[in-house]
């Protein structure tokens, strides 16, 4: 019989359960068609737009978006298009309403869903598993620039489903910030005993869920990932591998039949 103690899995999206099959940081050719999108919606607004500066503004806000996440925060996906729009337009040129700024944020969003990366090999299985066998499931990620509802509906296009859904770009905190985690647990409400994180980044993830009192695995992609400390409940190649190791980590419970 099965024990019916609630417990949490919670996942990583980037380099976790999606990415570019290289395993590379980011797509060259999403990128170029990102700008492309951008500059064509801009232009009916500004003339003299330069498509190098819509390119180089672009890779701006991408940056700024990873270095806030090392200070453990995030913008709305809306902020973010606002300082695009100004750092490409420094001359106070565009001048976009809200329902403009939208629009762009739209066609952005069109160009992740139409060119996404790629679910990997052993997502859905594992998914399945713990469905199977009643754990709760749980995504926890950080965010590119690309607003929450690209990534619900990516989510949802693969059948990716969960029960509770944390992602920073939508709260205003990025991992390892201990808020998103005890927020996401909070919304089921589980402790952090009885719950795991998987990620590939050994701070952002491994640290972030341990400091709360979470366990954590930590995806290394062939060994190229480190744990910064031995509290990890273990270290996988990839997903596909998961399974295990929930296997492994649920032994430390105490089986309650009934």
């Amino acid at each position: 019989m099965r024990s019916f103690m609630n417990k949490l899995v919670t996942i990583d999206l980037w380099q976790t359960i999606m990415g570019e099959s290289d395993f590379s940081a980011f797509s060259p050719n999403r990128r170029k068609l990102k700008c492309e999108a951008i500059y064509d919606y801009l232009k009916k607004f500004h003339n003299d737009l330069v498509y190098e500066d819509v390119e180089s503004s672009h890779d701006y806000v991408v940056s700024l978006i990873a270095k806030y996440s090392r200070f453990h925060s995030d913008l709305l996906f809306k902020e973010w298009l606002i300082l695009l729009i100004k750092k490409i337009d420094i001359n106070n040129k565009i001048n976009l309403n809200s329902q403009q700024i939208k629009n762009l944020g739209n066609i952005i969003d069109e160009i992740f869903i139409s060119y996404p990366p790629d679910i990997f090999e052993g997502t859905s299985d594992f998914l399945d598993y713990l469905r199977g066998n009643d754990y709760k499931i749980g995504i926890i990620s950080n965010t590119g620039f690309n607003s929450p509802e690209s990534y619900k509906k990516l989510l949802k296009k693969n059948n990716i489903f969960f029960d509770v859904l944390s992602l920073s770009n939508e709260l205003g905190i990025a991992k390892p910030n201990s808020k998103i985690f005890t927020q996401t647990l909070g919304k089921v409400n589980i402790e952090p005993a009885h719950s795991i994180h998987i990620g590939d980044n050994p701070v952002a993830d491994v640290l972030g869920a341990i400091n709360i009192g979470m366990d954590a695995i930590l995806i290394s992609k062939a060994g190229r990932t480190k744990p910064v400390n031995n509290k990890v409940h273990q270290v996988i190649d990839n997903i596909g591998l998961a399974k295990e190791s929930i296997l492994s980590w649920s032994e430390k419970f105490p089986k309650r039949k009934y």
